[in-house]
């Protein structure tokens, strides 16, 4: 995300990436308002009933946000209001905007909490592309996955044609290679690295194949032995000294090593609670050395109160995705957890 103006209570954002798409999500609420362009019919309703062909044009307006969607690893953010500025004849009207990459919009709060400003200068701090691809194979089939700021996105099958119901007895593993790197070469931006996760030999030649591909020259190749080709592999990968080191500056590292933090002190006994009513005497005891809650339980006012006391207190604050592994672990704790500086009873 690029930010084009900050004061007070407003700031002028850039969408550079699908990534910028789930900040903003996670930094717009209820009640904020935007200012940005949307696409309107020039007919009024009586005159849209007699004819389906209705002609739209751009108009600038302020929407008072009632509702921010945000659809896992799409490209657009829909945000759904009522019109406080734009046109005389649309004032008042309910409207929906889309947000997606390119677009440039104004947030308008009455005022930003520490957690919002935390959340915005995070999202100009992260790669707004693709943060690392990995390749899950064996044998007989190849997945592909990317690495977002808020989980890990499915980007393509490919069936080896080796055995099963694609037997083809034509199969060549350097075709097999070959349409595997024909389905990485558009998802290449910067230096991405590549993680090649797998069983057996295939791991390692497809390893090598790339890196004679001239067009992947740039890009660190790395492998790691796994007994899974699925997004597991990935997780399971993420545990190894090896990816603390490759991947500790990702989000979803961070999210991972929060939540495995977490599990830890629960099990010692007495260094970690959960739920709503559980955290809040925490906090209200000053024992919070870490607030763990999910992205969902943070857009809620409720919960974003118990954020901001934990940050006066000096707790790190940690959001989990949604659509992340560890966000999911979470939600199963209600959502709202916290590591702990000392017990309490």
């Amino acid at each position: 995300m690029k930010i084009l103006h900050i004061d007070e209570q407003t700031v002028d954002v850039q969408v550079e990436g699908i990534n910028d798409l789930w900040y903003l999500q996670n930094i717009i609420h209820a009640g904020d308002s935007v200012l940005t362009a949307v696409r309107r019919r020039t007919e009024k309703q009586e005159d849209m009933a007699r004819s389906k062909e209705t002609e739209r044009v751009t108009v600038t307006v302020t929407l008072q946000i009632e509702k921010v969607e945000f659809q896992a690893f799409s490209n657009r953010l829909r945000i759904l209001g009522l019109l406080s500025s734009g046109p005389d004849e649309i004032i008042g009207e309910h409207q929906s905007a889309i947000v997606k990459p390119g677009d440039i919009l104004k947030i308008l709060k009455q005022s930003w909490n520490q957690s919002e400003r935390n959340m915005l200068q995070e999202s100009t701090e992260e790669s707004s592309k693709t943060t690392g691809i990995f390749i899950g194979l064996d044998d007989d089939e190849a997945n592909v996955y990317l690495l977002r700021v808020y989980g890990i996105q499915s980007a393509g099958h490919i069936d080896s044609g080796k055995s099963g119901k694609y037997y083809d007895s034509s199969y060549s593993e350097e075709s097999f290679f070959r349409q595997i790197a024909n389905s990485i070469r558009p998802l290449l931006s910067g230096s991405v690295p590549i993680t090649i996760l797998g069983p057996g030999f295939a791991r390692d030649n497809i390893a090598t194949y790339l890196k004679e591909q001239a067009d992947f020259s740039k890009h660190p190749i790395v492998t790691h032995s796994s007994s899974r080709t699925d997004e597991q592999a990935i997780y399971e990968y993420m545990g190894s000294e090896e990816a603390r080191k490759v991947l500790e500056s990702t989000r979803l590292s961070r999210e991972q090593s929060s939540i495995d933090s977490f599990m830890k002190a629960l099990k010692s006994g007495g260094l970690a609670t959960y739920g709503f009513d559980q955290v809040q005497t925490a906090i209200d005891s000053g024992a919070v050395a870490e607030l763990l809650i999910s992205e969902d339980k943070a857009r809620d006012p409720q919960y974003r109160n118990l954020i901001e006391k934990s940050m006066r207190m000096g707790a790190k604050i940690s959001i989990l995705s949604s659509h992340s592994d560890p966000g999911i672990t979470l939600k199963g704790f209600g959502g709202i957890s916290a590591i702990l500086r000392y017990a309490i009873s």
